[in-house]
């Protein structure tokens, strides 16, 4: 459980620490889209245990992919080569990385199911970086909104 009494149901890889720090700010804030390749192999083994779910990896914006050029979080799936379904879509918002701990836990809803999308019954929701864990929890709410039967929740880094 969290601090707000929502279940979670999380796995991740790395500590976030200086090094994974200054990793995001060179790989999201500057671009260096290249080193997604950096945890292939990581992601590769630590999600061949997923295959009976539907990868969903977390969306960026329109906006904010017109400025990096990339989403993130497909590109470390695209990168180790393991397939997923973009199902949901978010709005602009403030990056949650200019937020305070106490704004990111008050995010209201950014994401809706993408149109003319099927849903998938169990999804193992990816995020690069796990902070508060409001971006997953607005994307899992909804997802079972959704109809999303089962939602697990993994990121690289935490």
């Amino acid at each position: 459980m969290d601090k707000k009494g929502k279940e979670v149901c999380h796995k991740s890889c790395f500590v976030y620490n200086e090094a994974m720090k200054d990793f995001f700010s060179q790989y999201k804030f500057q671009g260096d889209y290249t080193l997604y390749s950096v945890f292939t192999e990581v992601l590769q083994k630590e999600l061949k245990g997923y295959s009976d779910y539907t990868l969903v990896p977390i969306p960026v914006s329109a906006k904010k992919y017109q400025t990096r050029g990339f989403n993130q979080v497909t590109a470390l799936l695209e990168g180790a080569k393991l397939p997923f379904k973009e199902v949901l879509e978010k709005h602009d918002t403030i990056a949650q990385s200019s937020k305070t701990r106490e704004e990111r836990l008050q995010s209201q809803q950014c994401f809706k199911v993408k149109d003319n999308v099927q849903v998938p019954t169990k999804v193992l929701l990816i995020d690069d970086i796990y902070t508060t864990g409001a971006t997953l929890q607005l994307a899992k709410e909804i997802l079972v909104e959704a109809g999303v039967k089962e939602i697990v929740t993994f990121s690289l880094v935490r």
